[in-house]
Formats: C-alpha cells, sequence, structure tokens
C-alpha cells in the first residue's frame, strides 16, 4: 500500500514555486508560467497610463499565471509596446511595483523588461509529478472494474501517433450494440468531462483569485508528433480518411449505424452494466499529473513499437484462427479491417505502448483478453447480420473494396513510391492469393497506377 500513497500534485509545486518569491517592490524578478488576457486590462491601463507613458510609452496589460487551475494565483503584467509576445508559456524578467504608486487601485504588478516564450513540455517538466506508473496502475484499479480499466488506461498515459493531443485517444462505446449489455454510459462520459481539461486537448477555462475573482481562458496547445509519420499527412489522417466507402472506420450502414468509431478511439468496447461503475475522484484530482507523466514518457521515448508490423501480424493470424467470421468480416470490408495501415492494427500497438509504459507486465497477453471479450460481444450481437452483409457481397464487389483498401495504404506508406512485391504482400494479407499480377496489370493498363521513380503511386481508385 505504500507505494500508493499519492504525492503532492503537481499544480500545487508550480503554485508554491509561482509564489515563492518575496515580491517587494522595485526588486528584479524572473517568473515563468502562462501569458493570458487579463479581465482588467483596461481600467488598470487608464489608472497607469498618465505615470508610466512618459516613461514606457505605449504599452499594455496582461496577466502570468503559473497554471492552469482552479484558485491560482494571476499577476498583473505590464509590458511595453515593443514586446511582441501575445501568449502561450513565458519567462518574464522585469521589475515589482504597487499599482498604489501609480494610481489609486492597490495591489503588485510586474513591469516587464524582458520576455521570451518557453516550451510548454520544459516548463510543465521542470517540476516532474510525483506519479510513477505503479500509482497510475493502483488508481486505475480503484477507479474502474477489471476490463473497464484496461479500455481507459490508453486514454490516460498513451499519446496519438495521428492527433497532436496528450491523451492518445478519446473512449468510445458502441451503443447500437449495448442495449444487449450496458445502455447507460453516463458515468464514463461525466468522468470524461470532469477530468483536467489538457488531457482533451480543450480551452481551459480557470477561475483565477486576483482581488474579485476572475474567469479566464487558456489554450494548450501541445503538438507531440510520433517518428513514424513526419509530414502534415500525420495531422490530417483520419480527416482525409472519411467519407470513403472502401475505407469505413467501423461497421457499416448497411449493418448498423456505427461509422468514425476508429477516428475516435483506441477500441471500441461494449461495456456491461457492472464495467460501468466509475469511482473517479482521484482521477479527476490526478488527471493533470497523469498528463505530464504521459508527456514525459513520450518524450523519452516517442515511438509507439518498433515492432508493432510483427505484433499486429500475429494478431491478424490470432483473429483468423479464433474468430473466423469476425476474420471475414474485415477482410471483406464489412467492419473494421485490422490489417488496415494506421488503423485497427495500429490501435492495437498503442493499446500495448500505453501499458508498456506504466509497465504492467505481459501487456501482449493483456491486450489479446481484452480483444476476446470485444469480439466475442460483438460476434454475440451482430452474428446473424454479419453473415448476411458478408453473403449479400458479390466477389466482384470485394475484390473492388480490397484493391480500394490496399492502394490507399501502399501510398500511406510510401508516397515516395512503392514496389509490385509490397504490393502483392498487402493483397495476401487479405485474403487474395491468386490472380494478384493479372490485377495489377489491368490497374496499370486503366491508369489507376501509375510509376513513380523506381516505384508506382496510385492515383485514383476502383
Amino acid at each position: 500500500m505504500e507505494s500508493y500513497l499519492l504525492p503532492q500534485k503537481l499544480g500545487e509545486k508550480l503554485r508554491l514555486k509561482f509564489l515563492k518569491p518575496t515580491l517587494k517592490i522595485g526588486e528584479d524578478i524572473t517568473l515563468q508560467g502562462f501569458l493570458v488576457k487579463f479581465p482588467h486590462e483596461n481600467e488598470i491601463k487608464r489608472s497607469v497610463w498618465n505615470s508610466l507613458s512618459p516613461i514606457i510609452r505605449n504599452f499594455r496589460v496582461a496577466g502570468i499565471t503559473p497554471f492552469p487551475h482552479d484558485g491560482f494565483p494571476l499577476l498583473p503584467a505590464v509590458i511595453p509596446y515593443w514586446i511582441r509576445e501575445k501568449g502561450g508559456v513565458v519567462e518574464v524578467e522585469g521589475k515589482i511595483y504597487d499599482l498604489s504608486q501609480f494610481s489609486s487601485l492597490s495591489g503588485r504588478f510586474i513591469l516587464a523588461e524582458k520576455l521570451k516564450r518557453i516550451a510548454i513540455h520544459r516548463y510543465l517538466l521542470s517540476e516532474k509529478p510525483g506519479l510513477d506508473g505503479r500509482k497510475i496502475y493502483n488508481m486505475m484499479e480503484l477507479s474502474f472494474p477489471e476490463k473497464m480499466k484496461y479500455v481507459m488506461l490508453p486514454y490516460f498515459t498513451s499519446t496519438s501517433q495521428y492527433f497532436s493531443r496528450l491523451g492518445g485517444c478519446t473512449v468510445t462505446f458502441l451503443d447500437s450494440m449495448s442495449k444487449y449489455y450496458a445502455s447507460n454510459f453516463s458515468p464514463i462520459q461525466k468522468l470524461l468531462r470532469e477530468i483536467n481539461p489538457i488531457l482533451r486537448k480543450e480551452r481551459v477555462k480557470v477561475r483565477l483569485l486576483y482581488e474579485n475573482d476572475v474567469e479566464i481562458h487558456i489554450p494548450v496547445n501541445f503538438k507531440i508528433k510520433y517518428q513514424e509519420m513526419k509530414d502534415k499527412k500525420a495531422l490530417s489522417f483520419y480527416s482525409n480518411r472519411k467519407g470513403r466507402e472502401w475505407e469505413k472506420n467501423a461497421i457499416t450502414q448497411s449493418v448498423i449505424k456505427m461509422e468514425k468509431i476508429i477516428g475516435l478511439s483506441d477500441i471500441p468496447f461494449i461495456p456491461t452494466e457492472e464495467e460501468m461503475q466509475v469511482y473517479g475522484e482521484e482521477l479527476k484530482e490526478y488527471a493533470f499529473d497523469i498528463a505530464i507523466f504521459a508527456l514525459q514518457r513520450h518524450l523519452e521515448k516517442p515511438a509507439i513499437m518498433e515492432d508493432a508490423l510483427r505484433v499486429k501480424e500475429k494478431f491478424i493470424r490470432w483473429i483468423d484462427r479464433e474468430f473466423p467470421l469476425i476474420s471475414e468480416a474485415m477482410k471483406m470490408g464489412v467492419i473494421m479491417d485490422m490489417a488496415d495501415v494506421n488503423g485497427f492494427g495500429e490501435h492495437l500497438a498503442r493499446l500495448i505502448n500505453s501499458w508498456d509504459r506504466i509497465q504492467v507486465r505481459n501487456s501482449e497477453y493483456g491486450v489479446y483478453s481484452l480483444y476476446d471479450i470485444v469480439f466475442e460481444r460483438i460476434e454475440d450481437v451482430l452474428r446473424d447480420k454479419l453473415k448476411r452483409e458478408i453473403a449479400s457481397i458479390s466477389e466482384k464487389r470485394r475484390l473492388k473494396r480490397i484493391i480500394n483498401r490496399v492502394l490507399w495504404e501502399l501510398n500511406t506508406l510510401r508516397p515516395e513510391g512503392w514496389s509490385y512485391d509490397y504490393f502483392e504482400k498487402k493483397m495476401i494479407e487479405r485474403g487474395v492469393e491468386d490472380r494478384i499480377t493479372k490485377i495489377f496489370d489491368s490497374l496499370l493498363k486503366e491508369g489507376i497506377v501509375i510509376r513513380k521513380r523506381e516505384g508506382y503511386v496510385a492515383i485514383s481508385s476502383l
């Protein structure tokens, strides 16, 4: 139990560090924090204008605060016009004065002499969180039932390959199926709404203390990307993928209405009523520290998994063996395709990665167990519908879907050009083992595939 004793929250450390200086009048000081719009800017500027403008000419009034958290202090900062920085995390050098020296108002402020922007992660990691993987795991264990704990873990401890956001993923439940299981998702939805907005990559609304309490909004912008996709395509990946018939993210509309699941979640889970029981007060309280832990681990090792491809191929073989109906539905494009590049297979890698970050043993086996439950529940609810959908797809339509998926995947993985051998490998992955050369020659003849340097690239789809 000793390992579970929770540390002082990182937000408190930053606040105390901000308040530590004595703030004596005339004292030189250096402060770090978020530069934000000050609610009483015009009032203060009018009050001190006659006294300060002859000295520093034009100026503006902003606020500096150590971190967006309710009750945090907000110090006015008078910033001369030649300082251009408008917001973000900054280091400001200057002198401390009191408004009463220049006006009828009272209260300390900093007169900025130098101001420079600093990287948000450098500022946040200047005081490391006290949480480690063991404490986070124990917190999850007390907050969620067993299976739901593993579903939720990537939300808190993974970092997404495709979105520039902390927290890796949101959590989506398959509502249409859940009438057979749970029907009330409000406990989880309430928890996700109430945890620290920095995990959700949202603007943070904060109540700060300065004479009268004021509310401000702070944009939090983490630009975190993994090494695998370094170009702009990584940020727009899912939005480019939506709306194409052959790239449905989940079960197609002809089976049941649940598109776009893949773009939203690491695992489309079907919970039971018991799994909806949440006790997440500590998670909400320490969500910021968990986010900084995930950021710290990301900076140490950005890549998801060096052997992600091996794990994915091993997982696909497991689906083929244990869930032949689901395997066939995936290959025919009826449901999410584990073989898709950057799709469900990479979600598997991200899930394992999030468990590895907090040093959960046998993470690969745990993920297999979790997906075993997911696929069992999908089959339980949709077995007949999946069979009907598969039976309704002609061989020609099935082949067309497979070809389009493969071409899209090859272009995504190798935009500079790919080889015929790679095309052949991807077709075999999806169950096409003959006529591949004939299919490829036809694509070249129709102008769907063209030569590019030493390889090929698809410029259209069937």
